[in-house]
């Protein structure tokens, strides 16, 4: 289990030793992949790994053609995509992109820059300072919204975002045995904010613009991952205030 006190900013040092994966999980992401990629620097990275879901648009075959490792996801749901792969890696941190156009490329540097200065989590916000969200209508942006101020007494950070996928942090939060507890749907990102929050991590956020999604079709149900994200919330209030663990 990630200790807190050892688990925050490091100094100089120690830092430059961190390995990074960047994952991109994928189905039917083709036209996303094909627009995205090229525009990765993956010198920025020590792996670098398609989790696929079953693709059949050729998704698969462009990112072998590339030289990425491609691995079928175990499980269904982009929460056990992420999950499963991140217990069978041994890097420091890991970094959640996705390819379907609704990450930039262009944060990548920011944010490898911020993980190497120690933070347990860096999150791309859609919603800080000057960034804004392209994909986002009313009801999404509520629910981001609801959430992340449900989340906010939890934390000693003010947080902006706390439902985007868009973000790096250290693969050891995922091993704590409460965050699997805990991971009853597609709530995973919210998640490691919030386990960030109850255990006193370092987490900081940098502006990022989240563009349309370029092809595919979003595969997210806003009620069902909305009461899922709810049923969470409600969970880790328990523990932090009342030392419940449910």
């Amino acid at each position: 289990m990630l200790d807190a006190n050892v688990a925050g900013r490091q100094d100089a040092g120690a830092v430059n030793q961190t390995t990074i994966a960047l994952l991109l999980p994928t189905l039917n992401e083709l036209q996303g992949l094909q627009a995205t990629l090229p525009g990765i620097d993956q010198s920025l990275f020590d792996q670098i790994i398609v989790i696929d879901g079953g693709s059949r648009d050729g998704t698969v075959e462009y990112a072998m053609d590339m030289g990425l490792t491609v691995v079928s996801q175990i499980r269904p749901g982009l929460h056990f995509a992420i999950y499963d792969i991140v217990h069978a890696l041994d890097t420091d941190y890991v970094v959640e992109f996705s390819p379907d156009g609704n990450c930039k490329v262009e944060q990548l540097p920011e944010l490898i820059a911020k993980l190497q200065e120690g933070y347990d989590q860096v999150v791309v916000s859609r919603y800080l300072h000057h960034a804004i969200s392209e994909d986002d209508h009313a009801v999404s942006a509520f629910g981001n919204w609801l959430f992340t101020r449900l989340m906010r007494p939890l934390a000693d950070f003010q947080i902006t975002d706390a439902l985007n996928i868009y973000r790096g942090y250290r693969r050891e939060i995922l091993l704590d045995p409460d965050f699997g507890r805990y991971l009853k749907g597609p709530c995973l990102e919210p998640l490691v904010t919030g386990m960030c929050a109850v255990r006193g991590l370092s987490v900081t956020e940098i502006p990022g613009d989240e563009p349309m999604r370029i092809g595919g079709v979003t595969k997210r149900s806003i009620v069902y991952n909305g009461s899922l994200c709810l049923l969470m919330v409600v969970r880790l209030y328990l523990r932090k205030f009342l030392g419940v663990r449910w």
